[in-house]
């Protein structure tokens, strides 16, 4: 059981065991719940409070006093809507899944350990697909509903930042690797959210309406990453919201729901170094690669073209310290002005690369944090375009995190931590 409510969501084949998982929160008093807003999903224990909290990132809620529970802001639970009995159920479902899936990874890291020794390449791992309710949503107690505000579906502020490197998190790529009875081609749309310890509303890296799906093909199921609005500050755990639909003829009424979870994705001790994790359904796999950045600092790739130009162009970045890519643009019918604005994480001592591939060509320029301007650049002034990147813009102290005044909530009332909640 311990193996189930602490499992290891990094990927490292070693010890299935050994990476903090999450469990239970104190449940403080009830907090105000609004009108349901009809969300679809809700969220498992969450993770353990440290004595670390001072250090971590303030997220945008405001307290009056050290007196006044850190909860009592209104946000819908979904999973308060269940009985005692359908939660316990619920949960032992869940507890089976995980179980599984975790024993699956195991016997995979052992086939690839058997075959390639202990420094072989990992498998896929799972990622931690939340529970459709537990125990605090029931007693509307401190759920990651209300921890992550779930209920608040608006965008998270792209003012936020640091000006000094923080721990950060850089999503590489998104794929579908398995759809079951799906004949392709697929038009999908939906949402793909980071909620992170600065500000736990969404931050997209995936965001397609129903009017603008995208075409995705059997021998190309990676999803078209947007720009995130700014980094993602992950300093213990984040969330990954996820919500895709294959689109069909007609009205809606007959689109296919490929994904539609929340997973917890936990830090633990693994920085600088690239996973893939899986987000499972019945019916899909979507594959993420991440990494989790130490010393991280936000950069802002602009582009920007002098003329209007019917030719295909695709923007590339790729940093020193990994051999993934991410294709920040492509497309055709450029048009003078800007083109794109592209938010990335990168450690402060690599180097940030940003090719164009453009009339069969290969151009490149370098950037690194602490130095102005393109450290090399292409020289030739016939190009078009002009590259430019902004490290670090934003300047946003350290502050009070909503975990240190619920602590601090908590030991006033003198209150214990259960030992778990799901």
């Amino acid at each position: 059981m311990a193996e189930l409510l602490h499992p290891n969501t990094n990927g490292d084949c070693s010890d299935p065991g050994s990476n903090p998982g999450f469990t239970s929160a104190l449940v403080p008093e009830p907090a105000p719940v609004g009108e349901d807003r009809g969300a679809a999903l809700t969220k498992g224990p969450m993770a353990p409070i440290s004595d670390d909290d001072d250090d971590l990132l303030g997220a945008k809620i405001t307290y009056r006093e050290i007196e006044d529970d850190p909860i009592d802001y209104e946000i819908t639970c979904p999973g308060q809507s269940f009985t005692e009995e359908q939660q316990d159920k619920i949960c032992l479902n869940w507890i089976e899944r995980w179980s599984d899936l975790c024993m699956q990874f195991s016997d995979s890291c052992d086939a690839v350990r058997s075959q390639g020794g202990e420094d072989a390449p990992r498998p896929p791992g799972p990622l931690k697909v939340l529970p459709q309710t537990t125990y605090s949503c029931i007693t509307r107690g401190y759920c990651y509903h209300r921890e992550y505000m779930t209920s608040d579906t608006s965008q998270t502020t792209s003012s936020l930042g640091f000006s000094r490197p923080q721990d950060m998190m850089r999503i590489f790529s998104l794929k579908l690797s398995s759809c079951k009875s799906k004949s392709y081609p697929i038009s999908v749309y939906g949402i793909f959210a980071v909620r992170d310890d600065l500000e736990p509303l969404r931050n997209y890296v995936f965001n397609r309406s129903r009017d603008d799906p995208v075409m995705i093909h059997q021998d190309s199921l990676a999803l078209p990453l947007c720009s995130p609005c700014r980094g993602m500050y992950v300093l213990d755990r984040a969330l990954l919201e996820v919500d895709l639909w294959v689109k069909k003829e007609g009205d809606g009424s007959t689109d296919e729901q490929l994904l539609s979870v929340y997973v917890e994705i936990d830090l633990g001790s693994s920085f600088d170094e690239i996973f893939t994790g899986q987000v499972h359904s019945e019916d899909c796999i979507l594959d993420m690669d991440y990494a989790f950045l130490a010393q991280g600092v936000e950069a802002i790739i602009q582009v920007f073209t002098s003329v209007d130009s019917p030719r295909h162009v695709r923007f590339i970045a790729s940093s020193s310290s990994f051999d993934e890519e991410i294709v920040l643009f492509e497309g055709k019918c450029v048009e003078k002005g800007e083109l794109f604005t592209h938010v990335v994480a990168v450690k402060t001592k690599e180097k940030l690369e940003v090719r164009l591939e453009w009339e069969n060509s290969l151009l490149a320029w370098t950037f690194q944090y602490g130095t102005l301007g393109a450290s090399s650049y292409p020289d030739d002034d016939s190009i078009p375009f002009y590259v430019n990147v902004l490290f670090a813009p934003k300047n946003r102290e350290r502050g009070p995190s909503r975990y240190h005044a619920w602590k601090e909530r908590c030991r006033n009332m003198g209150r214990k931590l259960p030992a778990a909640d799901c």
